[in-house]
């Protein structure tokens, strides 16, 4: 049944076994959509025989497009025999996608880099292929009640929490502190709590500031524990969160399904992406168990995917890539000598996405490479072999 919650057991060779350790250390984390009929739309998909298998990890703002295009029925409509397998743990998602358990899988942008250059915990380079985007935004840089902190100065002496340091959550904690000349060495005190216990942390005071994704941020303001000191859009704007990634294995000995595939999330993406649409959204993912959104109470679900707070734009920027590999770099979660252009320019798959977003009658991106700016400082990226 297309969504059932499992969790898959790694098994097999010594590589397996390898990983599977390594991954188990990791804490993560009415109308038809878009402007093509339906009818249309499953017209321009090569029908697939055999079954396609994604993981996710609901109830997060990034599995959202995934989880609509398969209650939407849209990979039926495509003609695509689409199983979606809900993880609690992001970590085992990136060990069942490594050892060919999964096709596809839904993983924080930091995460796929190291899969990509066997950074730790991995060891083994496998390489990966980002084709969407999931999220965008999604998430905040909250405080305690009750912590007195009013200022970025008032974060001294304080305890900061994020689920993973492969996470775009603490790229984001690290880009607010260092802005504020803060050492998160010295001058806070950092903890690594998993997502499922961030809020118990919050209540007895053992964390006075997390930046977690969506919708803890908006669970914990609606349970009065917590508020936003500044929600992540503020730090860097429009930056990418978890993607839809498949090994580059797969994606090069089945480019037309892989095609297939994004073109039915990304389809998803561009119509859940719309002002008008998250009410509805919300009520169809909250209508099925399968993926957890049917435990979190749909007031905090808005107030999560408030647009602009919380957004799902496809497209994948190479220069959001070169920009977390450049962090990940100095702060030691990716091998020294990685080439940041080389390697958002091999993983990120903008040019299959621009292909995609143009078939569905949108209006694409020019580049791959945008200015990416981190509390007011503006970064500029391209393709130097261009320049």
């Amino acid at each position: 049944m297309p969504g059932s919650r499992i969790l898959m057991e790694s098994k097999g060779c010594t590589r397996r076994q390898f990983v599977s350790r390594a991954g188990g250390a990791l804490v993560c984390a009415a109308s038809a959509p878009g402007r093509l009929t339906r009818q249309a739309f499953a017209q321009q998909v090569t029908s697939r025989a055999h079954q396609v298998t994604i993981g996710t990890f609901g109830p997060s703002h990034c599995a959202t497009s995934i989880v609509f295009s398969s209650l939407r029925g849209l990979f039926k409509d495509a003609g695509i025999n689409v199983r979606l397998i809900n993880y609690d743990d992001m970590g085992r998602i990136a060990v069942d996608l490594i050892n060919g358990d999964l096709d596809f899988g839904q993983l924080v942008v930091p995460l796929v880099l190291a899969m990509q250059t066997g950074a730790a915990p991995f060891g083994v380079p496998t390489p990966m292929a980002v084709c969407q985007i999931g999220g965008t935004n999604g998430a905040a840089l909250m405080v305690r009640k009750g912590a007195n902190i009013q200022s970025p100065e008032d974060f001294r002496g304080k305890v900061m929490a994020n689920h993973s340091k492969l996470s775009v959550h603490y790229l984001i904690t690290m880009m607010f502190l260092e802005t504020h000349g803060i050492s998160y060495q010295s001058d806070v005190v950092f903890k690594r709590v998993k997502l499922d216990d961030i809020l118990h942390a919050v209540e007895t005071g053992e964390v006075d500031s997390f930046v977690m994704p969506e919708p803890k941020n908006a669970l914990a303001e609606l349970k009065g524990i917590a508020d936003v000191f500044l929600l992540s859009k503020y730090i860097w704007p429009n930056h990418p969160c978890c993607a839809l990634a498949t090994r580059m294995e797969y994606l090069e000995k089945n480019r037309e399904l892989v095609a297939d595939v994004i073109r039915v999330t990304t389809r998803s993406a561009l119509y859940v992406n719309r002002t008008e649409t998250r009410e509805e959204v919300v009520d169809i993912i909250r209508s099925v168990p399968d993926f957890n959104y049917d435990k979190v109470p749909g007031a905090a679900l808005l107030k999560a995917f408030t647009p602009g707070r919380s957004d799902f734009y496809p497209f994948p920027y190479a220069s959001s890539g070169q920009l977390i590999a450049e962090i990940m770099k100095k702060y030691q979660l990716l091998p020294l000598d990685t080439n940041e252009m080389i390697l958002a320019r091999d993983v990120f798959q903008s040019e299959l996405s621009r292909k995609i977003i143009a078939e569905l009658g949108e209006e694409p991106p020019e580049s791959n490479y945008r200015i990416e700016k981190v509390l007011g400082n503006l970064k500029s990226y391209s393709d130097s072999r261009l320049d």
